[in-house]
Order: structure tokens, then C-alpha cells, then sequence
């Protein structure tokens, strides 16, 4: 478990990072027009030439493989809502490196959400009512 562990923690900054390269492209690339088909093609043009939306989509393919492998060696139902703790870290690079105002509210809910974590993986058991490795793992100090 150790090994989803360490993937998870590299998973989930790559995941955040993608995230704020795709924020910070698409402000670059400009309001997106879904009513009118030139002004779609012009953005959808200036999204496939603008670097940081490039960027942010190579990182998020990069996380899409490592979620991939989770999944390979854990239940959906785990690695999923593991996932959710990158939250917590997509919410620091906002306010970090896009300056944006997350405010006590929006904490509450990021920390709502990942408090439910807790609770998805410590109702993780094996057929016969055992606990995995993860639900023993997470139930230690």
C-alpha cells in the first residue's frame, strides 16, 4: 500500500499543476463562445497553439496514467476518493500562483469533502467483514 501511497502524493501535485496550467491558459485563450461557431473555432484554435493550456493537458494525461495504475492495484472505491485530497492542494496553487480568493467558506467545503475521505476508507473491507491492508493502514496514528 505503500506504493499508492507515494503515487497518490505525485499523482495528485501533478494533477494540481495541470489544473493551474489549464486555468492560466484559458484566461490567456479568453471567454469560450458555445452559442457561436466561428468564435468556438477561434478559441479552439488559440487553446491548441497556447502553451500553458498544452502544458496543463500533458500533465493531466500524465496524472490520467498514474490513476490508471492506482486502479490497478486498489478498488475505485478507494483510489477515488484518495484523489480527493488534491483538493486541498489544487486550493493552495489557486491562492498560491493565480492569486485566487479562497475564502474560510471555500476551506470548509474543500476540508468537508476530504474529511469523507476518512470515512470511505475506513469502511473499506473484505468479503467476511475484514479490513483491507488500506482501512488497517489508515485506522493507525
Amino acid at each position: 500500500m505503500a506504493k499508492l501511497y507515494v503515487v497518490l502524493a505525485i499523482a495528485l501535485v501533478i494533477e494540481s499543476f495541470g489544473n493551474v496550467c489549464l486555468t492560466k491558459g484559458m484566461k490567456e485563450v479568453g471567454a469560450v463562445s458555445l452559442t457561436n461557431p466561428s468564435a468556438l473555432a477561434a478559441a479552439v484554435k488559440r487553446g491548441a497553439t497556447n502553451p500553458r493550456l498544452l502544458t496543463g493537458v500533458a500533465l493531466l494525461a500524465l496524472f490520467f496514467g498514474l490513476f490508471l495504475a492506482m486502479l490497478s492495484w486498489a478498488d475505485i472505491s478507494v483510489v477515488l476518493p484518495l484523489t480527493s485530497v488534491g483538493y486541498i492542494l489544487t486550493a493552495l496553487f489557486a491562492r498560491w500562483l493565480l492569486n485566487e480568493d479562497v475564502n474560510l467558506l471555500r476551506w470548509v467545503g474543500t476540508l468537508l469533502i476530504v474529511a469523507g475521505v476518512f470515512f470511505v476508507t475506513k469502511s473499506h473491507r473484505l468479503p467476511g467483514g475484514k479490513p483491507t491492508e488500506l482501512a488497517r493502514t489508515t485506522a493507525q496514528p
